[in-house]
Formats: C-alpha cells, sequence, structure tokens
C-alpha cells in the first residue's frame, strides 16, 4: 500500500512542481520551447490558465514518451523504502508524502535543464 501512495503522490507532484518550474524558472513544452521567466517564452505574455494547460499537456507528451514509467518506479520505490524506515512511527503518512514530493522534482529538474546537459534540441 506504501508503494501505491508513492506513486500516487509523486505522480501528482509532478504536475505541480512542473507548474511551479514553469512560474519560476523554466519548463519545456514541446514545438514551443522553454517556457517561463528564464526561457524562451515569458509567462507574462499569456494568462495563467494558457501556462496551466500548456504544462500540463507538455507533462502528458512528457510522460508517454517514459516519464510516467520513471515516476512510477521512484514513487514505488520511495514509497515502499519511506513506509519501512518510518514504520514504527506515526507520522509514516506524512514523511511518504515528503519524500514523494522530493523525489518529483528531480525528473522535472533534469527536464528543464536538459539543453544544458545534451545541448539545444
Amino acid at each position: 500500500m506504501d508503494a501505491l501512495k508513492g506513486v500516487i503522490i509523486t505522480a501528482i507532484s509532478s504536475l505541480l512542481t512542473a507548474i511551479l518550474f514553469a512560474y519560476l524558472f523554466r519548463f519545456p513544452i514541446p514545438m514551443i520551447g522553454y517556457i517561463g521567466p528564464l526561457g524562451d517564452v515569458s509567462i507574462y505574455e499569456a494568462s495563467v490558465t494558457d501556462v496551466v494547460k500548456s504544462v500540463a499537456l507538455a507533462w502528458g507528451f512528457y510522460g508517454m514518451l517514459g516519464g510516467f514509467i520513471i515516476l512510477f518506479l521512484c514513487g514505488a520505490i520511495t514509497g515502499v523504502l519511506t513506509g519501512r524506515k518510518y514504520s514504527q512511527t506515526s507520522n509514516k503518512n506524512s514523511m511518504i508524502v515528503l519524500w514523494s514530493i522530493m523525489i518529483s522534482t528531480i525528473p522535472v529538474f533534469v527536464l528543464s535543464i536538459l539543453d544544458y546537459i545534451f545541448g539545444p534540441w
């Protein structure tokens, strides 16, 4: 059950983290470029709903290209390991949520700096 909690929290929080990255750093949108204050497309030229829609579509696109597998594996491993580590404590579920949120930021961060790693797309 801890693995399922980790998977669900990791998947949901990765979308929220991607939206946060679009507003604070940058996030790649397929066929458009990087959106954000440090990206190619400014968030100030679009409404909040347009930015959220673009990020949600990009999140789904990257997920279908293999990102969901990474998120599900990382979430399940995080849920199991955190559940074992905090099995005797009363805040086990809170720790699963915390660690799953922290793990979900890693793939989003890697996507946002991918052009620095491999060069421009």
